[in-house]
């Protein structure tokens, strides 16, 4: 089985929504399957219009990408925009791909309401992502929620072509949704979400993530008095990053009384930092050697390539260029 997954390099980080709802799914989906985890650096274009910031940008998140991933990690990342025939293969899924069918899209229907000045390659974008997808003949796409439709999107589009040209040659992969995404909370206590601006990053530095963590709203309970744990959203973001004996001692605290929520902030930077030290420690090493990245990098995209090129030809003949 061969899964993908991607992370569109904006400028806003891996945040512990995304290791939770599609890294860590995603590390589990790939145990003994092939997996790739690419950087859709086209799709940033829709966006970002500076070309420091764009290299800056994937740089930093192939960084954060690589130190999280576990040094048996049984998958390659890579660059979509190192895909000589990306952009051949949307031009021709293109052809088959209804107008209707983007105009459903929810990616175009938001930046509708925000942005009047929209450019195609926010309206296009879901044809880019599909021949990101079927074009490596992909079995298996860990998606959040927000990104199900994408998904759908491709498998309806690699079915018109299939239907058009009177082939069964691109795979409709199968999405998997993890629901632990949904239930994570933010520091305003809503969904954690970029857009929410409500993320604790995992590799900002330690002043930040303090910053950010004692931000997390709570109610209004007095230090003394006790307090239910499983109501608590520090609590909640503890129980993804530690068990067993310490979550019981701090259950316990809460509901002993005297332990505040200031003290359980400060516990939840604590289990953090330590969670992720190793990571973090890859982290810096990464960002101070580029071409630590760029050897992985290089790597991943040799495979992918290997893979997109020939897909391409074989589409190449089947439509009659």
């Amino acid at each position: 089985m061969r899964i993908l997954t991607g992370v569109k390099p904006t400028g806003k980080w891996m945040h512990l929504g995304n290791y939770l709802g599609m890294y860590q799914p995603f590390l589990e989906k790939v145990q003994w399957q092939e997996g790739f985890l690419f950087l859709p650096d086209f799709h940033s274009l829709t966006s970002v219009h500076d070309a420091d910031t764009l290299r800056s940008n994937k740089h930093r998140l192939a960084a954060e990408l690589l130190a999280l991933m576990p040094n048996d990690a049984p998958f390659t990342i890579f660059e979509q925009s190192q895909m000589s025939y990306i952009n051949d293969i949307t031009w021709i899924l293109s052809s088959v791909t209804p107008y209707s069918l983007m105009l459903r899209a929810h990616s175009f229907k938001d930046s509708q309401n925000k942005n009047s000045e929209i450019n195609m390659a926010v309206f296009n974008y879901p044809i880019l992502m599909a021949a990101d997808i079927i074009g490596y003949d992909v079995d298996m796409v860990p998606v959040g929620k927000d990104q199900k439709q994408h998904l759908e999107f491709a498998r309806d589009i690699a079915g018109n072509f299939n239907r058009t040209y009177g082939v069964e040659f691109f795979k409709l992969p199968e999405p998997y949704v993890s629901d632990t995404v949904a239930t994570i909370p933010g520091t305003d206590g809503r969904k954690m979400s970029k857009s929410y601006d409500n993320f604790i990053g995992i590799f900002d530095d330690e002043k930040t993530l303090k910053k950010k963590i004692m931000s997390i709203v709570t109610d209004d309970t007095p230090l003394e008095d006790p307090k239910d744990p499983d109501t608590c959203n520090v609590y909640a973001l503890m129980k993804y990053f530690t068990s067993g004996q310490r979550l019981e001692e701090i259950a316990a605290k809460y509901r002993a009384g005297g332990y505040g929520y200031g003290h359980a902030k400060l516990e939840l930077l604590d289990i953090l930092l330590e969670y992720f030290w190793p990571a973090r420690e890859r982290y810096q090493k990464y960002m101070d050697d580029y071409s630590l990245v760029q050897a992985e990098l290089d790597r991943g995209n040799a495979l992918a390539e290997k893979i997109h090129s020939d897909k391409y030809l074989e589409l190449k003949e089947i439509v009659g260029l």
